[in-house]
């Protein structure tokens, strides 16, 4: 009986052992069941996945290939459109031998080339470069589409095309070829006429600085003489120094004994001794054979008369000739002749003439204000 009751109680302990395995084992069946439909719910969106990235790969590939057969140029970092035309025909090719296995190698091998082609997206506008979501490129998408159907109804609104349009342009471009060929003509023309205008400009401008040195340093020294003194000064200046004969000339002197004014606050006398300085310096550059004055002394008191008279005179000596109209004896007794214009009355009234040689007289006066103005040298 002990024995028995032993054997019975070994069977409560391994029947409640048994239940508890189960129990376990329900659990354990519970779990995989859960994993089996969660691996099912991952199967189902990865082969959700694959088939949009297969539908993904077709759109791909017949973008590129409508790009190739629409001849539309695309700018690619890797690879070329010739591929895909490549790949096409050795597709074709394969499936010819109906296996499905082998269609679904050439499948494989057109997108192995088209994962190597990569698109240049660089030139996109910015806006277009930042969509993100299929949905924003496609309202992008039919936005421009509406553009370009808008763009064609202009261009279908507008007027049959003109089919002599070649010709004119032939014509068009024959016309242009003879303008381009004239403007080469006219600007190697206006080359060497502005290389003979730039010798031209270069002669005168030396022409005209060597007549403008002389006469600077000549002036100054003629006022000098002029003025029988060496206090004063005359000087001229260009207004323009890089082409000084396109502008004034600025002529300034400065009175013995006097400070610097402009000319136009000088005496009429000293005026006039500026003139005939700045006449005589001209003249010294290109000598004339005479000189016909009309009353210079106009404006002369009787010291500047003798100071201009005497420097005449010594000047005819050697220089030039002088016909000078006066009216006031300091000037004109200092002549080496006169020649005097009177009426007459007769029936009318005419003129005569009288001539006088004061060669025959000594100036006594004039050669003691030259031996005064030695002395004082």
């Amino acid at each position: 009986m002990a024995k028995r009751q032993q054997l019975k109680d070994v069977f409560v302990t391994q029947n409640a052992n048994t239940e508890k395995v189960q129990a376990q084992l329900e659990e354990e069946r519970k779990k995989v069941l859960a994993i089996d439909r969660e691996v099912g719910k991952w199967q189902k969106e990865v082969v959700i996945i694959q088939t949009s990235l297969e539908q993904k790969r077709l759109e791909k590939h017949n973008m590129l290939l409508d790009c190739k057969v629409q001849d539309l140029e695309i700018i690619l970092l890797l690879g070329s459109l010739d591929d895909i035309v490549e790949v096409e025909q050795r597709s074709h090719s394969r499936q010819e031998l109906g296996t499905e296995a082998e269609s679904t190698q050439a499948t494989s091998d057109i997108y192995e080339r088209e994962a190597a082609i990569e698109v240049d997206y660089s030139s996109l506008r910015e806006d277009l470069k930042a969509l993100q979501t299929d949905k924003e490129v496609e309202a992008s998408l039919r936005l421009l589409l509406q553009q370009v159907a808008s763009q064609e109804e202009v261009l279908l609104k507008t007027a049959a095309p003109n089919l002599r349009a070649l010709e004119n342009l032939k014509t068009v471009r024959d016309k242009f070829q003879e303008s381009t060929d004239a403007f080469e003509a006219s600007r190697k023309e206006a080359r060497m006429r502005r290389q003979e205008f730039e010798q031209v400009k270069k002669r005168r401008y030396d022409l005209f600085s060597q007549c403008f040195e002389h006469v600077s340093v000549s002036i100054d020294q003629i006022y000098k003489k002029l003025c029988r003194s060496v206090s004063a000064q005359a000087f001229l200046s260009p207004e323009n120094p890089e082409e000084p004969y396109l502008e004034g000339i600025s002529y300034n002197c400065v009175a013995p004994g006097k400070r610097f004014m402009p000319m136009d606050n000088l005496s009429g006398g000293e005026k006039c001794v500026a003139a005939l300085a700045l006449l005589f310096a001209v003249h010294s550059f290109r000598p004339a054979p005479f000189f016909v004055l009309d009353e210079v002394d106009a404006a002369l008191d009787n010291t500047n008369i003798g100071k201009v008279s005497s420097y005449i005179k010594e000047q005819t000596q050697e220089q030039f000739q002088m016909i000078i109209i006066s009216l006031k004896e300091e000037f004109y007794s200092q002549a080496d002749a006169l020649i005097g214009i009177y009426p007459e009355f007769d029936d009318c009234m005419f003129s005569r003439v009288l001539t006088l040689d004061l060669s025959q007289y000594p100036d006594t006066e004039g050669q003691e204000s030259s031996k005064r103005n030695q002395e004082s040298r």
